[in-house]
């Protein structure tokens, strides 16, 4: 995919938040504003994209262990996809509290789903009562709908990617406080002082914009 301001625009990448909701931590992002709506700048947007691919690339490189957050119904599906093409970990529900903070408690889980899984595919499980089955299948599928996108997780993720830092505040704190790298897609209301290295303002309220913007990280 080429990256130019026009097909930046053209994705509506560069739409913001109303004025009234905007941050002044994005300001030094914003171009103008059009009917109360801020514009982001579009430099600044391909400038960041930019940025957030080469730091992608390289921990795709390096082997590193890549996790991407997406609590958004907007884009849970196409993430799961993206992710599972890209060979890198994903969650696309809403993410346990403690998820870096406490990570021991995050590996037993996946660990147990792992186990779970394994059972309703062996001989033992054939062994069960109809009931029996259709209650540890229906365990299963709602453990995976969480932990699916993790089941190859073995340590604590080098790189995070977060979709939509405003929605996710809490979990950038996380990932702060555990000084993770991170790569944070956010609008204009996001209130939280960052690298700008690990931010990319843009518009995460919008299916082709976002779509765009992560495609382009993944280099997709």
């Amino acid at each position: 995919m080429t990256l130019t301001t026009e097909n930046i625009v053209l994705a509506k990448c560069h739409v913001g938040n109303l004025k009234k909701e905007t941050n002044p931590k994005t300001r030094r992002y914003w171009l103008d504003t059009q009917e109360n709506m801020v514009i982001i700048n579009p430099d600044a947007i391909k400038e960041q994209l930019e940025n957030a691919r080469k730091k992608f690339e390289e921990a795709k490189a390096q082997k590193k262990e890549i996790l991407i957050i997406c609590e958004s119904p907007l884009y849970a599906e196409e993430i799961a996809a993206l992710s599972t093409k890209k060979g890198v970990h994903y969650m696309n529900q809403k993410i346990p509290s403690g998820f870096l903070t406490n990570f021991d408690t995050l590996i037993s889980r996946i660990k147990a789903m792992n186990e779970l899984k394994s059972f309703i595919e062996s001989d033992s499980f054939a062994s069960l009562t109809k009931k029996e089955q259709l209650t540890t299948k229906r365990k299963l599928k709602k453990i995976e709908e969480v932990y699916g996108g993790v089941k190859n997780l073995r340590k604590s993720p080098d790189l995070i990617i977060v979709i939509d830092g405003k929605s996710m505040v809490k979990f950038v704190d996380e990932v702060s406080k555990t000084r993770k790298d991170s790569i944070v897609l956010a609008s204009t209301n996001f209130d939280r002082w960052i690298p700008e290295e690990n931010l990319v303002v843009t518009n995460v309220y919008s299916f082709s914009a976002l779509d765009f913007s992560i495609k382009y990280i993944l280099n997709s």
